[in-house]
């Protein structure tokens, strides 16, 4: 690239990264409001039986949404040195097979409901299926605005299509449009996501020219990316697509509403350690920084206090929680809460950890972890359909992720990236911690109505919180974000509790590793 060119693209560094990550887990924040505000609404508007076949007909439209977007988005962020006609070719790429994905969607929508044997799921999916007129263009262009560091215009424009899309849903099942109201969110939400990037000559991104690019030219790297997706997205959807053939409408609902539930966290945790992560990661790869072994465990000590801590804690909170939301009538769907968020954290897990072997140029590895996970799902699937259950059906996600994750810690430690007793070490302290967590939620809530369960499971994780901050220094996540000055308060550093054991040994490596991007 030019010295003019670097200019329109401004480089990426660590404070970069930070301020993007803020911006992008205020937006997910705010957004996770939204979608448990609408839920809430869903819950007591739309039948479980209506909602099973709305869940299928999504999960047919999002796996559409893989051909359509063909790892578009994910080539824009991670491109090392991202130029106008690029961008254009991935525009016009994603266009024209959104085009040919609507066309798709509208001749064979009968046939999809017949599968099902669900007549009710043909209007959902033709009205579905207009999102691809306009959903691929709206996720180009957003990738390139977190790609060029637009990340707070990114944000808003999200948030304003999403909250537009909601109000259509809302609007439309209230008038009596009811279920297909929650089918015309999404269009209208793609639809004004485009409308305010395009219209709005602020929103749109600076980039440096470049030499022609035939979209033809981007097949090849996207539709790995796409494959990668498509066998991502046939793991976490196949108990979905089994339950409605097995147990029919209404305890699809149920499944999908639990699934949906801890799937919103899991989804807008990723995507905020993904949004900041890969443009860093790609500037440093451009600059030959590969990813090092520090950098890994960095994104695995994350994910994984994410996953056994904050999912720990919602297996015994989130029945409650769920319950409240929906109200009555959705007890089905509480009860599959703990197993759909175990599932959930190790999707988390596991997803975060293909952000590395994607970064450092690994595609067999990744091949092999998405083909454990898929075989490991379908075995599951198979013991839960022969023994036609909906408890083993929905626990089959959370076994296929975690025999995928156990084949990432077997390829980092031969590449040298992490040894997998310091992993499982991780592992350990903060699945304990997040047990605790779980167990004295289900303990404190057992047997009372949501609201006062959900009260009575807090106060009992009290305990466990203060017994954290207590020994905090054996925590590894602490470790991390103390020795990387992220918890400094405003005024200066303070001298923290001497960090032992594990903490110990990740603080050395974070405080060596802040030094050296202080030198770069």
């Amino acid at each position: 690239m030019k010295h003019a060119d670097a200019d329109c693209v401004p480089a990426v560094g660590a404070r970069s990264a930070l301020r993007w990550l803020r911006w992008n887990c205020s937006g997910s924040a705010v957004l996770l409001v939204l979608q448990l505000a609408y839920t809430m609404y869903t819950g007591r508007t739309v039948t479980p039986s209506a909602f099973g076949a709305y869940a299928i007909a999504l999960t047919v439209i999002q796996l559409l949404g893989y051909v359509s977007n063909g790892g578009l988005a994910t080539y824009v962020l991670r491109a090392g040195v991202l130029t106008r006609p690029a961008v254009h070719a991935a525009w016009r790429l994603g266009t024209a097979c959104g085009i040919l994905c609507f066309l798709v969607v509208q001749t064979t929508a009968p046939l999809i409901g017949t599968l099902w044997h669900m007549p009710e799921m043909t209007p959902l999916l033709r009205l579905l299926g207009c999102q691809f007129l306009v959903q691929p263009a709206a996720t180009v262009v957003i990738a390139t605005l977190r790609r060029t560091g637009r990340a707070r215009t990114a944000v808003i424009c999200e948030l304003a299509g999403q909250a537009s899309g909601i109000a259509a849903g809302v609007t439309l099942i209230a008038l009596g449009w009811n279920p297909l109201g929650l089918a015309a969110a999404q269009p209208a939400a793609a639809a004004v996501t485009l409308a305010l990037v395009t219209l709005r000559v602020s929103a749109r991104p600076v980039l440096p020219p470049g030499a022609p690019v035939r979209a033809r030219q981007l097949l090849v790297p996207s539709g790995f990316l796409a494959g990668f997706g498509l066998l991502e997205f046939a793991s976490t959807s196949s108990p979905t697509w089994m339950a409605g053939h097995l147990f029919g409408a209404g305890a699809t609902g149920a499944y999908s509403r639990a699934a949906y539930f801890v799937g919103l966290p899991s989804q807008v945790l990723f995507q905020g350690l993904n949004s900041a992560a890969t443009p860093l990661l790609a500037e440093r790869r451009a600059s030959d920084r590969l990813v090092g072994g520090r950098a890994a465990e960095y994104v695995v000590c994350a994910a994984s206090a994410a996953t056994f801590v904050g999912f720990g804690a919602l297996c015994g909170l989130g029945p409650a929680a769920l319950g409240l939301l929906l109200g009555p009538g959705w007890e089905l769907a509480t009860a599959l809460v703990p197993l759909t968020a175990a599932g959930a954290g190790m999707a988390l897990l596991c997803r975060s950890g293909m952000i590395i072997d994607q970064t450092r140029h690994a595609s067999r590895a990744v091949l092999t972890t998405q083909l454990t996970v898929l075989s490991t799902t379908f075995a599951g699937i198979g013991i839960a359909v022969m023994e036609q259950s909906l408890v083993l059906l929905a626990g089959a996600v959370a076994v296929g992720q975690t025999a995928g994750h156990l084949v990432q810690l077997g390829g980092w430690h031969r590449a040298g990236l992490l040894h997998t007793g310091a992993a499982l070490r991780m592992h350990a302290i903060h699945a304990l911690i997040g047990g605790g967590l779980g167990a004295a939620a289900a303990l404190g809530g057992s047997g009372r109505p949501p609201a006062a369960a959900i009260g009575y499971g807090l106060a009992c994780m009290l305990p466990v919180v203060v017994l954290c901050a207590l020994f905090r220094r054996w925590i590894p996540l602490y470790a991390v974000a103390s020795a990387a000055g992220i918890l400094r308060s405003p005024g200066g550093p303070r001298a923290g509790p001497e960090l032992t054991g594990e903490g110990a040994r990740l603080a050395a490596a974070a405080h060596d590793d802040v030094k050296d991007i202080s030198r770069a």
